[in-house]
Order: structure tokens, then sequence, then C-alpha cells
């Protein structure tokens, strides 16, 4: 696909010092400069030539995993950073380049918010999870997350942000789904795009991951995912190539697992000919934690075009490797200048000051807004919501003492406070204070902690109260006294290992089901609503449940504003305009991949070693549109307060006929039809005639969203896509290609386009977006293709 270089200028208040070499500048050097990558690439270059392979080699071995093990030329430690990026100091001539903080993640700065012998709290904002940042469809708030984001990587100090995570969901029992935006490439690659882009804002990096197929984590450091090219270039790379195509982030960050037999990061196709030869990548690349076969054989990953081995301690072995011939410096000095060219930009490089005070009330709004918007309405039965804040509610359920703001892992951040469900309820309802005390001590004496992983903290669970003796007097009693009630489910999971398909995770524990049986029955009897709010990591059973009652708010996890953000929705003080960024199936026997996630165990050891991509190209709705498999809602569904209506659909441009630089722009009118303001996400999705390659019924090419919609109000929405975004891939020809033939486009509110009215165009010839590499990411000889890719049409 083609890919226009794109040039970010970075605009910083600093001058280079001793004759512009790459040396440490004065802090007190105001002059503001505008620079671009490529002034930075050949200072680094400059600045290679000049420094030993030792020196070299250092730039390429990160120093080690936690705060201060060992960095080299460490100006300014942050405790709680993932890593560091070893610097150089010479004094005989005066160079000096400052380590470079790496720091976690997905939903907020992670770093330590305490510090000995400091009383000063350095706590992050814990915005809310990919999922539910997707499922706003909101590239504009999206990026303004993003800028606050990156000013608190800035203000602590930060130089490059491990984030955002960009795998699919193609299961959803990935026990990591919730730092990951979606099922569907473009939704990925465009929210993606724009989070980097307000990140960076702030003059710091970020780190687009885990490059690629780390879409399960059972035995991630070796799973093998077996796969053919097209599947992976339509599905689990497009995302990627969107975010460099319209970000160019400052770091790739490659994955665990191996594919088709051979470690991602050793790769060459992968790392050297699709990220930097096709898609004109130009930033740094850098291993996961440990990844790979580090202990043996490190030059490989060098030799694939990796720059950076973290959290490193491989120089002795890189030393090695270069003696014996495995590995050449020219090599090393590829890297080394990678890794320059970004370090140039960087805080630290640029003695940028640290104010370590960043605007976390200002950011909490910002958050708290952004989870609301985002929250999805799946079911609104007899308008049950909004509820009339001088409601008395009942709210049940455990999840709503033990609030989950995120997931755990490398994506928890150290906020400083959470606002848990009940206390969001209590303080825009009147609620039943009997009830918040029993399910409190309750949770105090049932709750399980949990060691936290990769430096994370520690958290806790509670299973949920049996419907017996007081609890079952309180829910009599509460049918009486109060108007509706509010049930919170809650889920939990993280970084290290995948979820269950069984009860408790996916589907509902069997307390979950009787607590919700008994409120509905008691409180429907009284001819009163329940609402049931999904705090949940991904994707859980309702199709069990979900007509017992009233209605349900997917919440997910909206960071430490939840509570709020949840009451804000249920009150109607925010009318949600989220919509699925996946697809929910009636079962999960019904998922695609269900038969071979999270992998087969080849060898016999008890662990998955083979990871099937089976469904190839029909992940998610590509599936369950194409093979009319009901769902219990559809990816981009969602209620709203209000109702609107979709007229006038239509073509405005058509380029196409230009080739692989053409385009089309599509036009509709949305009208707010209801009685509510709000917001719509309108999305594009498109069917294609099939001449060479089999295609899904529809596959989603373009989508925008509203302004604020007053009832009555319109707006004409304009949907662009670029021939590259129409196109496949053929393996047949190593090309990405638009074949000849009828389109139709459905201008629709979800995934499901039957009420939609296509509009309708044509390609005359065949158009060939671009040439890729011949073989790249070929299945190991041997290796029948229909014995790996078995639903076909």
């Amino acid at each position: 696909m083609p890919i226009t270089t794109k040039l970010k200028a970075v605009s910083l208040g600093v001058s280079l010092a001793l004759a512009g070499l790459l040396v440490g500048c004065n802090q007190n050097d105001s002059a503001p400069q505008v620079k671009d990558d490529a002034y930075y690439r050949g200072q680094a270059e400059a600045m290679v030539a000049k420094l030993t392979l030792s020196e070299k080699l250092d730039l390429l071995s990160g120093p080690g995993y936690g705060s201060a093990n060992g960095a080299i030329n460490l100006k300014q430690d942050v405790p709680g950073v993932a890593g560091y990026i070893n610097g150089v100091m010479r004094t005989t001539d005066g160079i000096d380049i400052p380590a470079l903080k790496l720091a976690d993640g997905p939903a907020g700065l992670r770093i330590d918010a305490n510090r000995d012998g400091d009383s000063t709290s350095y706590h992050a904002t814990a915005w809310p999870i990919g999922s539910l940042l997707a499922s706003s469809w909101d590239v504009k708030l999206v990026k303004a997350i993003g800028e606050a984001m990156g000013d608190e990587v800035r203000q602590y100090g930060i130089d490059i942000l491990l984030a955002p995570g960009m795998n699919i969901q193609r299961n959803p029992l990935n026990g990591r789904n919730f730092e990951y935006y979606s099922e569907d490439p473009l939704l990925t690659g465009k929210i993606g795009a724009a989070m980097v882009n307000g990140v960076e804002s702030n003059e710091v990096g970020t780190t687009i991951k885990h490059y690629f197929g780390n879409n399960s984590e059972t035995n991630r450091n070796q799973i093998n995912d077996i796969g053919e090219p097209r599947t992976f270039r339509e599905i689990y790379l497009r995302g990627f190539q969107i975010a460099v195509d319209e970000a160019q982030p400052w770091a790739v960050m490659t994955s665990y697992n191996k594919f088709n037999g051979t470690y991602v990061n050793e790769r060459r196709d992968a790392v050297t000919d699709l990220l930097r030869g096709e898609w004109k990548f130009d930033g740094l690349v850098m291993s996961d934690w440990f990844a790979g076969d580090v202990e043996n054989s490190a030059f490989k990953q060098v030799l694939a075009g990796q720059d950076l081995i973290e959290p490193g301690n491989v120089k002795e072995q890189l030393q090695q490797s270069i003696e014996q011939g495995d590995l050449d410096e020219a090599k090393v000095n590829e890297a080394a200048v990678h890794i320059l060219t970004q370090v140039m930009k960087s805080p630290s490089y640029n003695r940028l000051a640290v104010s370590n005070s960043p605007d976390l009330a200002a950011h909490a709004k910002l958050a708290r807004q952004a989870g609301a918007e985002s929250m999805v309405l799946l079911r609104n039965e007899a308008t049950a919501l909004p509820l009339a804040t001088n409601s008395t509610l009942a709210s049940f359920g455990i999840n709503q003492i033990n609030t989950y703001k995120g997931g755990t892992g490398s994506g928890d951040v150290n906020a400083a406070s959470t606002t848990t469900i009940a206390q969001g309820l209590a303080a825009r309802f009147p609620v039943n204070e009997a009830l918040q005390s029993y399910y409190r001590d309750f949770y105090e004496n049932n709750k399980v902690y949990h060691e936290g992983q990769f430096g994370a903290k520690g958290y806790y669970t509670c299973a949920e109260a049996p419907v017996s003796g007081d609890l079952a007097a309180l829910i009599a009693n509460a049918a009486t006294t109060q108007q509706a009630a509010v049930i919170s489910i809650g889920r939990q999971a993280g970084e290290g290992a995948d979820r269950s398909s069984g009860k408790g995770d996916y589907l509902l524990g069997d307390d979950e089901r009787a607590l919700i049986e008994a409120v509905s029955s008691a409180f429907h009897a009284k001819g009163k609503k329940v609402v049931v709010v999904l705090n949940v990591n991904g994707v859980i059973d309702t199709a069990q449940w979900s007509d017992k009652v009233d209605a349900i708010l997917l919440a997910y996890m909206a960071g430490q504003e939840t509570g709020h953000a949840v009451a804000d929705v249920l009150s109607g003080a925010v009318n949600p305009s989220g919509k699925l960024a996946q697809s929910f199936p009636q079962s999960y026997a019904s998922v695609p991949s269900a038969g071979t996630f999270p992998g087969v165990d080849t060898n016999g050891d008890g662990e998955p070693d083979d990871l099937y991509y089976n469904e190839g190209i029909y992940v998610g709705y590509r599936y369950y549109s194409t093979f009319e498999q009901a769902v219990s809602y559809p990816f981009g569904f969602g209620l709203s307060y209000t109702s609107f209506g979709y007229t006038s659909p239509a073509i405005a441009n058509n380029t196409l006929a230009d080739g692989a630089a053409g385009s089309l722009v599509l036009t509709a009118t949305i009208t707010n039809t209801g009685t509510v303001a709000g917001k719509e996400a309108a999305q594009v999705y498109v069917t294609a005639p099939e001449v060479k390659l089999k295609k899904p019924l529809i596959e989603l090419k373009a989508f925008a969203k509203t302004a604020q919609l007053a009832p009555g109000a319109s707006e004409q929405l304009s949907f662009t896509i670029p021939a590259s975004i129409l196109a496949s891939f053929d393996e047949a020809s190593n090309q990405w290609i638009v074949e000849p033939g009828s389109y139709r486009a459905y201008i629709s509110p979800s995934s499901d386009v039957s009420s939609s009215t296509p509009v309708s165009f044509t390609v005359s010839k065949e158009i060939v977006v671009s040439n890729t590499t011949p073989g790249a990411l070929a299945l190991p000889e041997g290796i029948d293709p229909a014995t790996v890719t078995t639903v076909t049409r």
C-alpha cells in the first residue's frame, strides 16, 4: 500500500552545541528551532561515526529491568519506569548523550506514585481503556486524550511512552484485549494514529505495539502464529500500517510470539522489508521485554532490523557475534542511527525542564467526559434510561464497591484515586444506604488479594454475594422502597494470562445470574426498572440473561473516573454516543477462532505451541455477516437517548480512475430526529466484487462522528476512502489491488446494514495500489494453505 513519508516537525526550545554534534544542550539556550526527521538523522549519522563499537553496543542493549538499573549517563531517574535507552558520556571530547526513560502504558503513564524520602506524590491520570476509547469512534476526542497523556509524560520527565497497544481483538478471551482498540484494523489504525499524534505533540515519543500477532497471552513467549500472508496483511498488520502512515511514531515494539516458525523480531521480512521498506517507517524498533531467543541469538534480532533489545544485558553477546562473523558492524551502525535519531528529539537530550506538576484536575475532567461519551448503551427497553436524579436507587453487585478502573500488568496506572460505581451513584442519586453498607462489609470480609505482575501493583477481587439471608431480605425491601435497581457486574484481566470461556469469566457466575434473576423478579413485580452496568475488561456473554433486565450499559473500564462517568450516563447528564468496537457473539462457540484459541499443544508439554489462524480474514463482524451468524450485538452498534436519521447518501467525488492515487468521497446528512441532544458515529461499509479474491460480505472503510446535534439539527458528514483502503491483498501477485466491478457502499449506524440504502460505484479496471516484497510472511515449506485457513467460502 502506498505510504507517504511524513517528516514530523518538532519544535525544540534549544540549540545544538559543539559544532552541531550530538551532545547535550544547555538548558538556558532558548532560541526556538524547527527541525525535521531528516535533520536529526543527519546529526545521528555524524555522531555514530564518532562512537566506539563499545558505545554503540551500549545503545543497542537496554540496561536492565526497573528503575536506575545501571543505565549509562542517566541524568535524573524517574522511579517506576519500565526501562531505559543507554546514553554515552565522554569527557575527553564533550560527548554527552543522556539515557532515555521509557514508561508504560496504554491507559496512562505508569510510574511510582511515591518516592523514598520525598513527601510529594507523583500520580498520573488513569484514562479509559483502549477498548472504550475506540468505542467513541471519535479521533478528535482520542487525540485530545493523547495530548493530555503526553503532557503528563513530558511533565514527569519521561522520553518515550510504551503505548499505544494496537493488536487486533481476534478472540474475546485475550487477557489484554482491554489495552487494544478493536477487532477491525481500520478503526484500530485511525484511533491509534490519533493517540500517537496527540501524545507526540508534547515533544515526547510513543511506541506502537506489539508488532505483530500478539493476540493471546498464553505461553506468549513461545507461541507460534500460523497464518497466510493475506490474513496478516489485511487484518493484523493494517492497523499498524495506518498508524505509521498517519502519525509516524518514534518507535515500534515487536511482539513476543513467533510467526510461521520464526520469532517476529528475527524476521527481516517483517521488521525491515515491510516496516521500513514498504511502509517507510523511520523510527526505532525495540523488542518487548525479554522477547525472543535473546539469551542465545540476540544478533538475529539486529540482523532482522531491530535496533534496541530490552531490557538488554546483551552487549557481550553482540560483541561476540561480531567477532565470530555472525553480525556486521554496519548493522550495528544502522541500528545506532535509528536510536540516536529519536534520542535527539527527546526531552532528556534537550534538557527540557521537568515540572512534576501536570494539571491532573483538568485531565480528570477530560477522563470523565471521555469515559461517559464512549460508553455503549446495549439495551434500553421502554426508555428505562435515563433515570431521574430524584429517583431512589437500589445498587446491587460487589463490583459497585470493587470497581475496576483498568486492567492489570503494564496497562495499570498509579492514579491518586478511583471513583467507584457506588460513590458515583451516591453523588447523583438518593441511594439505599443499607445495601451499600451490606456490600462494603461483604467486600472487606471476602476480598482476595492478587500480587501484581510486570511491575504493577497488586489488586483485589471478590466473589459475588450469594442471594440468601440478609441479601434476599434487602432485595425484597428495596423493591418496595426504591424506584429502580442498578446491578454492577465486573471482570478483571491483564497481562500474562488469557481469560476463561466458563462461568465467572466469559459467562456470568451462578451467584451473578441468581442476583439478576432475583432483583429483576422483585422489581418487575412492582413495575420498576432494572439496569445492568458492565465494568468489564472485554466481551462477555449477554445472551443468557439480557432479556431479564430493562437496560444494559457497557461501561468497560473508564479509568479513575469510572463511577462518575457511569452516573453521568445513567442520569442523562451525558447522552452516551459510544458504539461497539467489537462484536458481541451469541455464544463463545460461535466465535470463529474459538476452536483454536489459545493454541494447540504440539509437543505434549502441556502448553500451547501453535496457534492456527484458521478463520483467515473472517475475523469478528467479517465472519458473522458473511456466514450469516446471529450475534447479540453487532460491531458498530450502540443506542442513544435520542434518534438519528440518515438521508441523502451520495458520491461527492470519485477519482478511482486515477489509479493508486485515487479515492472515493461519500457524503450523507445525519439528523437528530429525537428530543435530546446527542452525537452519532456513522460508518461506511463496502461490499466488493470477487474476481480473483474472495472477500467478506462487508468491510469497514471509513467512519465519522457528528458534533453534538440539538433536536432537529443536521450535519453533513464526509467520508474519504483512498484506493489503498479499498484494496485487498493478492498473494499470487504480491500486490495490493482494487478489483474491477460493481461496489456497494452503505452509510450505516452499525455493521447491520440491512436498513441502509447502498450507494453504488464501479471500478472499470483493476487498480494495482502497490507491489510488495515477494515471499514476505510466507507459510513454511510443506504446509498446505488449505490446512491453515479452513474457514472459506
